[in-house]
């Protein structure tokens, strides 16, 4: 309460002393003897000195306590911002610090990926290497199989044409004579062959 009483008294004196100071003149009558101005410039500075002691003994104290608490007040949001700074800079550093290890998980996951799709490629290809070397063994074998049975049917073609010619032609050559003579001797050989067994 003191203090304040103080701070009103202050500014009541500073705004006297403004108007004594910039405008002496309202203060004067309209004719002034000429001792009346020397005195008034006189008066006016006693009065200055006056409100200048009157501040230095009341007011200084109150004024210097009321800048010193707006220092101290400024000097506290400001160390609370300072700290607010460095909290936000280190959850800052700590996120970033999360952040590059998340990077770190994610390219371990890529290069884990990268290489499955390699095993997986290596695996495909030698599985492809395989079917295409089963179905090229499957093919020389069905190839070698078609060309056994086209030459024993070619043989067997052959075969039946040779007999066929060779019948003709002994249908042609032999005569009836020759024919019971071969009968003869055929049956002459199955008998001295049951003979040999026996």
């Amino acid at each position: 309460m003191r203090q304040s009483m103080r701070v009103f008294l202050f500014l009541i004196l500073s705004l006297g002393a403004c108007g004594l100071l910039f405008c002496p003149e309202c203060l004067a009558a309209e004719e002034m003897p000429p001792w009346r101005k020397p005195y008034n410039i006189i008066m006016l500075w006693l009065n200055f000195g006056i409100l200048v002691a009157l501040f230095l003994k009341f007011a200084k104290k109150p004024l210097m306590d009321f800048l010193r608490g707006v220092h101290d007040k400024l000097k506290e949001e400001i160390d609370g911002i300072k700290e607010q700074h460095s909290e936000v800079k280190g959850n800052m550093d700590s996120e970033e610090a999360k952040l590059t290890e998340i990077q770190q998980h994610l390219e371990e996951i890529r290069a884990r990926i990268i290489e499955m799709g390699e095993k997986e490629k290596q695996k495909i290809i030698e599985q492809a290497k395989v079917s295409a070397e089963k179905m090229i063994k499957d093919a020389r074998a069905y190839a070698s199989f078609q060309m056994t049975r086209a030459r024993k049917q070619l043989t067997d073609e052959m075969v039946d044409m040779a007999i066929s010619k060779v019948e003709e032609r002994l249908k042609e050559e032999i005569s009836p004579e020759d024919n019971e003579k071969l009968v003869n001797d055929f049956l002459g050989n199955l008998g001295s062959a049951k003979m040999q067994l026996n």
